[in-house]
């Protein structure tokens, strides 16, 4: 299983997941409706299209499956991006039944609403967003194809990656780009507990599922720390770190936010072999470092 499709490869995790394909010796290609954002190894075979108008695409071993319109607050303004979510992924579920490739989706936390360490058997169908409902559509279709289709399948559920090369408006950009600036912080939701993993974890555990695949095919995973911090300790940490004078106050909870989640990750640790424990402390003055080289990116970012 050498050679990997990975969609939304300009993006924050698909960017970071193709360095770690090349450094582990897969055979790596992107598809992204946006160029590179960011200088990728020479070796990813990179081209621009958009999984809406169901381009054909390499014939490869594994699709990591990562593009998708991924923040919920615009999703709730807009429902249609929801349905060309799931667009996307029964594309890419027709392209790997052509092609007899494994299909490793990215889903998320987001399926489960507002719960503290659900195991992957608690789905909720009353989605707090248009968002989840169209990763809990998606991995419906994933479930389907393998069943009615042979292909071989497996989910990843993201609790909330942080990390380099983000350059969407998430909190932890947020709260980098304005404290950086001294500018005060905006916390919304009052007591929030969520859980923060680190995207070179999220990134391992990708790998690790590629090397398993035929042994998780059906299988869903929670991909996250195991740990619930607060929103509000987040904005106290990066201020401090950045030695901002900033200060941060609670803000009513937006429409579609989920007020809490930490995962249960006891079953992708035994199956994948893997320990997502990167210390918030250390990811963040890791995160912090990459902004702060950045400044173009904490510009914009303050503008969102």
């Amino acid at each position: 299983m050498g050679r990997v499709l990975v969609t939304g490869s300009s993006g924050f995790i698909g960017s970071n997941l193709c360095q770690e394909l090349v450094r582990r010796g897969h055979e790596v290609h992107g598809v992204d409706i946006d160029p590179p954002e960011f200088d990728l190894p020479e070796s990813v075979n990179t081209f621009q299209a958009d999984l809406t108008n169901e381009p054909e695409l390499p014939d490869l071993d594994v699709i990591v499956h990562l593009a998708a319109h991924s923040q919920v607050q615009p999703v709730v303004a807009d429902p249609s991006l929801a349905l060309e979510n799931v667009k996307m992924t029964q594309h890419v579920l027709n392209e790997a039944e052509r092609m007899d490739a494994a299909v490793i989706n990215a889903s998320s936390r987001d399926v489960y609403g507002a719960e503290i360490q659900p195991t992957e058997d608690e789905v909720t169908p009353d989605s707090p967003n248009g968002y989840a409902a169209s990763k809990l559509s998606s991995e419906a279709f994933v479930n389907a194809y393998r069943h009615t289709r042979d292909v071989s399948v497996t989910s990843l559920r993201l609790a909330n990656v942080y990390g380099p090369r983000d350059l969407n408006p998430r909190v932890i950009p947020i709260f980098i780009a304005l404290a950086d600036a001294g500018e005060d912080l905006t916390v919304y939701g009052e007591g929030k507990l969520l859980d923060f993993v680190h995207v070179g974890d999220v990134c391992e555990a990708f790998c690790a599922a590629i090397n398993r695949i035929e042994a998780v095919n059906g299988e869903i995973f929670n991909i996250g720390s195991g740990r619930g911090v607060q929103l509000s300790d987040i904005a106290e940490t990066i201020t401090t770190a950045v030695d901002s004078d900033s200060t941060w106050m609670i803000s009513n909870d937006r429409k579609g936010d989920v007020e809490r989640y930490v995962a249960d990750t006891s079953k992708t640790e035994a199956a994948l072999d893997i320990r997502m424990d990167t210390e918030l402390d250390k990811g963040l003055a890791n995160t912090i470092e990459w902004y702060r080289s950045q400044p173009e990116v904490l510009s914009t970012l303050r503008s969102e």
